[in-house]
């Protein structure tokens, strides 16, 4: 029995290696956030996320408990041997997976992969467009490197053993039934009440920190478990969370400032991919990336204090047309049940008799942008598939001027008036773009530089041609980003409200003077203020407000389990995993707190309920 003990304990430490492996793995991968951490921090992430590792170690001791105890009963150890490899490649390969492609998702996303990263699997192509052919291949080098390693260790401390293992009584099965009994303490986190989460391995003020605590591998499977369970953030009573929501939105319903000629006037609504305050100059960001739209900015309607609701294009994409804010673990798109029940601001021209029409240069089956746009009632969608494969940059689709081009050209015959939606795309990673400008480095961060470059060279030269056609002098142009990016100079933590801060100019023919609004205003108040602006019925828009006729100013955004919230000179950001403030102005009252609070767990309770 010696012998089957240290061979399984030896295998637990085989296990417990390899997932300290993988947090080194992100921390060295992660090496613009790694620096920013002092040495000790770095330390007690192992320490602080020793929780998560020996949880995982403790589903890998119930595993080969079961093969010892079935080893018992089979006389040729080689076959036991081979059940032992079969079972730790079934585990080894798709977590040395998890491992590399969870580092280089962080880089983008933020925060730890969870199990809603399969829903891209549909559409691998566009899945891995993000990256150039040769980091995709290096990608799997190291995967390929990371399993050949530890299966070799494997192959020389433990399996050598397991042919070796001596024939023992059929009654120590007794035994390793109370060690897998045993098992439930480590992989529940204790014998406490509280059970573990992804939380309780933070320790820091620097998300970065608590976010390589986290072994990535359990995050994934907790992930997996509860992703079916759709429940609402509670932080009230939902009598007092409706009571403040409803003071939140309400509106005097006056008439709200008119920034437009004209009664019915087309509306071209450009969404762009990734724009984000700190590069725009006149948001304040850098000087000279974005000249054309902040030329337009000068003669238009600029939203200086504009910000997005979430993180990914899905999430934008709703709130932009159908007002609907951003939920912290998903997007309502992904629920083709659920988006169809939104309101869209697309169908409510619809039924004024306006033509619609979206321009994607990229494919729209993914991420479940299809059925959201055909739900929202665009008939005609020109995407990837209505443009010669020699205009595409052989990754996400069709180069902005490409599109643009066709756009222009089809507006000249589109009967009026119309709704016709724009989302760029050569903005988004790998920032492939057909120019150099004086941005271009080779480094990431001048790469998006360089991309955001191009995209409004396009939108200027777009803009200038648009001025000459007939259809100019009534026709509303919108510029507004799907969300924020948080590609910047420096490493930054996720919840940093700067990311979330985005352009959103009304400018074009119809619109009636030039001016700056600083009141802070959301992506999801677009329907309802554009409807307002024509004086057609905007309630169905429920989580939007219109800050031109004197609704309350304020703006909340959400990110991975988590989310922010804006208010006068005031903000914070929440991390439900941890349950606390995580970033916050200096002044913070308990009136914002509770707005914010309020707010999300409205917007969560309408979501399950739909």
């Amino acid at each position: 029995m010696k012998q089957y003990l240290t061979t399984y304990f030896r295998y637990l430490f085989f296990w417990l290696l390899f997932f300290e492996f993988s947090r080194l793995f992100f921390l060295i991968y992660n090496y613009a956030f790694t620096v920013s951490l002092p040495f000790f921090v770095i330390l007690q992430t192992f320490v602080s996320g020793f929780q998560h590792d020996i949880s995982m170690v403790g589903y890998a001791a119930i595993l080969a408990a079961l093969i010892m105890i079935i080893s018992i009963f089979i006389q040729n150890k080689q076959r036991v041997r081979n059940i032992f490899t079969a079972s730790t490649l079934i585990l080894l390969i798709p977590f040395s997976i998890l491992t590399v492609s969870d580092a280089e998702l962080y880089r983008n996303w933020g925060y730890r992969t969870e199990c809603s990263v399969l829903q891209y699997l549909t559409t691998p192509k566009e899945a891995l467009a993000s990256l150039p052919l040769w980091h995709t291949l290096l990608l799997w080098i190291a995967m390929a490197i990371i399993v050949c390693g530890f299966y070799f260790l494997y192959k020389k401390w433990i399996a050598e053993r397991i042919s070796k293992l001596p024939s023992v009584s059929y009654w120590n099965t007794i035994t390793w039934i109370a060690l897998m009994a045993l098992c439930i303490i480590p992989i529940r986190g204790g014998l406490g009440v509280a059970t573990l989460r992804s939380g309780s391995v933070y320790f820091s003020s620097q998300p970065f920190a608590n976010h390589a605590a986290i072994n990535d591998h359990w995050n994934f499977i907790y992930s997996f478990v509860y992703s079916k369970k759709e429940v609402a953030d509670v932080f009230m009573e939902q009598s007092e969370c409706d009571s403040i929501c409803n003071a939140m939105l309400q509106s005097s319903k006056r008439r709200p400032i008119q920034l437009i000629t004209g009664s019915r006037p087309n509306v071209l609504l450009f969404i762009l991919e990734s724009f984000t305050a700190p590069q725009i100059g006149c948001l304040g960001g850098e000087v000279g990336i974005t000249p054309n739209l902040d030329s337009i900015a000068k003669t238009g309607v600029l939203f200086s204090n504009c910000y997005g609701s979430g993180t990914k294009s899905e999430m934008g994409i709703a709130s932009v047309l159908s007002g609907y804010p951003a939920q912290p673990t998903t997007a309502i798109i992904k629920y083709t049940e659920k988006s169809e029940k939104l309101p869209y601001v697309s169908r409510v021209f619809d039924s004024l008799g306006y033509h619609l029409s979206l321009y994607h240069g990229g494919d729209i089956r993914f991420g479940n942008m299809n059925s959201y746009f055909r739900n929202g009632g665009f008939e005609k969608c020109i995407t990837i598939d209505d443009f010669d494969q020699k205009d595409g940059n052989a990754k996400w689709g069709a180069y902005d001027h490409v599109v643009f081009n066709r756009l222009l050209n089809d507006l000249r015959t589109e009967q009026q008036p119309f709704f016709s939606v724009c989302y760029t795309l050569s903005s988004h990673e790998p920032f492939d773009v057909p120019i150099q400008s004086k941005w271009y480095a080779s480094n990431y961060y001048s790469k998006f530089l360089n991309s955001l470059y191009y995209s409004d060279k396009c939108i200027g030269d777009f803009m200038r041609a648009a001025k000459h056609e007939a259809w100019w002098e009534n026709t509303i142009v919108i510029f507004i980003s799907d969300h924020g990016s948080r590609i910047t100079k420096t490493a930054e933590i996720v919840s940093t409200v700067d990311k979330f801060h985005i352009p959103m100019i009304w400018c074009g023919g119809a619109i009636k003077t030039d001016t700056v609004i600083a009141d802070l205003v959301s992506q999801c108040d677009l329907p309802m203020m554009l409807c307002n602006q024509l004086n057609i019925n905007s309630e169905q828009f429920t989580f939007s407000k219109d800050i031109l006729r004197g609704d309350n100013s304020f703006a909340s955004y959400a990110f991975n389990n988590g989310f922010g919230y804006l208010r006068g000179n005031q903000f914070f950001s929440w991390d439900n995993d941890n349950a606390s403030i995580i970033d916050r102005t200096e002044s913070l009252d308990d009136t914002t707190v509770a707005q914010g609070k309020a707010f999300l767990q409205k917007v969560t309770t309408d979501f399950c309920n739909k």
